[in-house]
């Protein structure tokens, strides 16, 4: 675990909140000199605490009105990674976790309906070997979501 100090969350914080703010930006947000809040947050990157940048969508303006979370029951003979990988690949899945609990793997899945989910699971992943089952979960409204 790398050790932050409170000043180092608060630039953390700044860019989860906006990626696309200047460092001269978050420096003055954190009382910093613009040069010691850019080595700070090339020390945070070098370190692996800020792993990336990316823009977030609205996925519905995308067209992606459905997004669930379905829970795989995987057969015993194929491993979880395998599984996960494979699952990984499928078109519409955004994320899969290794989870505790009564299933195996939970898959979140963006679709652009019903039509297009159902095409997901009782298609894709049901010709997935080692998926023995699944349990879906719709998202009804997304309360608060950190990414």
């Amino acid at each position: 675990m790398i050790k932050l100090d409170d000043v180092d969350r608060q630039i953390v914080a700044a860019l989860q909140d906006n990626g696309r703010i200047s460092n001269k930006e978050v420096a003055e947000l954190v009382n910093l000199t613009h040069s010691s809040c850019s080595r700070r947050i090339s020390r945070l990157e070098r370190d692996g605490v800020i792993v990336g940048y990316r823009a977030l969508t609205d996925r519905m303006k995308l067209g992606y009105s459905v997004r669930a979370y379905c829970g795989v029951f995987r057969d015993a003979s194929v491993g979880w990674k395998e599984l996960a990988e494979e699952l990984a690949r499928i078109e519409g899945v955004v994320s899969v976790f290794a989870v505790s609990g009564d299933v195996d793997l939970m898959v979140e899945i963006v679709a652009h309906d019903m039509q297009h989910y159902s095409s997901v699971v009782m298609k894709e992943f049901a010709d997935t070997k080692g998926v023995n089952a699944t349990r879906s979960t719709f998202v009804l409204e997304e309360v608060k979501s950190i990414y």
